[in-house]
């Protein structure tokens, strides 16, 4: 009965945990990530190391997740709702490029995902 108790309390922290995780993510910090993470991205398609942009092209799919969570919670901005989702496809292109060996379409992909996304919300949402 004790470990049942001890197992429940573990699941218990780790489900709230994350959702306290989420709830507490740093908005700023994380689009500056977002920011220097694209420019990685490119500097590395360019020294051709496709498996490194590959997982930082990852990385940028799921931050852009928790952007949209973000702007879904707000319920006042269903164009960032949007464009987070564009971007989640902007950084799916880069890596199913990379994964096809097209260095050439994944620098075209993240050229357009960098040039893009300063335009798309920065203007209106930011500073949040």
């Amino acid at each position: 009965m004790g470990t049942q108790k001890w197992a429940f309390a573990l699941a218990l922290s780790l489900i709230c945990g994350g959702v306290y995780a989420e709830a507490e993510f740093d908005f700023e910090e994380l689009m500056n990530d977002v920011e220097t993470k694209i420019q990685s991205v490119q500097n590395n398609i360019a020294a051709k190391d496709a498996a490194t942009a590959a997982t930082q092209a990852k990385e940028l799919q799921e931050q852009f997740k928790l952007v949209e969570g973000f702007f879904q919670k707000r319920g006042d901005a269903p164009d960032a709702v949007h464009n987070s989702q564009e971007y989640q496809g902007k950084a799916q292109s880069i890596q199913s490029a990379l994964a096809a060996g097209d260095l050439d379409g994944a620098a075209v992909a993240a050229n357009d995902f960098s040039k893009q996304c300063r335009g798309a919300c920065h203007d209106k949402y930011k500073p949040l």
